[in-house]
């Protein structure tokens, strides 16, 4: 180790420098004192963070309690509010739970998502809602079916895209 005034080597256990005389330090991520004050704060915040608390607060609503109320829609109309408005049907659908009845357009091979259309929509048709699967139950329904199958699909708009369409988390298919 060097010395911090003259630079001059010392001996990492030495007090002063032998070279100038100035008083060495040690670094304070040496001192032990540092260390148990360390140790301290975590267990005091390991203790605070893993209390077993049964009392449950009334003033915020826990999830299982929640419940999530889907407002049933028409994907022809989502997708003429985009068309029209892409702005627009952000702001009325992003983030919103919603239902609505489709046919199958595409399955994705590893069982991410299925892109969906509206019943009745033309066979040139371009504009597709990209449903993300999220359970072993919902691939099970899905795996059973086929393009081109009517389906009803409840679950929450993630993102909205005037390219790609409408994203949306499947809660529940049927």
């Amino acid at each position: 180790m060097n010395c911090k005034k003259c630079g001059q080597e010392v001996d990492k256990k030495a007090v002063v420098c032998t070279g100038c005389g100035c008083k060495i330090k040690k670094p304070i991520y040496k001192k032990w004192w540092l260390w148990a004050i360390v140790v301290i704060v975590i267990a005091i915040a390991g203790a605070g963070g893993s209390s077993d608390n049964n009392e449950t607060s009334t003033n915020t609503p826990s999830k299982e309690t929640e419940k999530i109320v889907y407002e049933v829609v028409d994907l022809q109309t989502m997708f003429d509010d985009m068309e029209s408005n892409a702005m627009k049907a952000e702001t009325k659908y992003q983030k919103k739970y919603v239902e609505f009845e489709c046919k199958i357009n595409n399955f994705d091979s590893d069982g991410s998502y299925i892109s969906v259309e509206p019943v009745g929509a033309s066979e040139w048709n371009f504009t597709t809602a990209m449903c993300y699967i999220k359970t072993d139950e919902q691939k099970e329904f899905l795996v059973e079916k086929n393009v081109g199958d009517s389906i009803t699909i409840k679950g929450r708009v993630k993102d909205i895209g005037e390219v790609l369409g409408y994203s949306i988390d499947i809660d529940e298919v049927y």
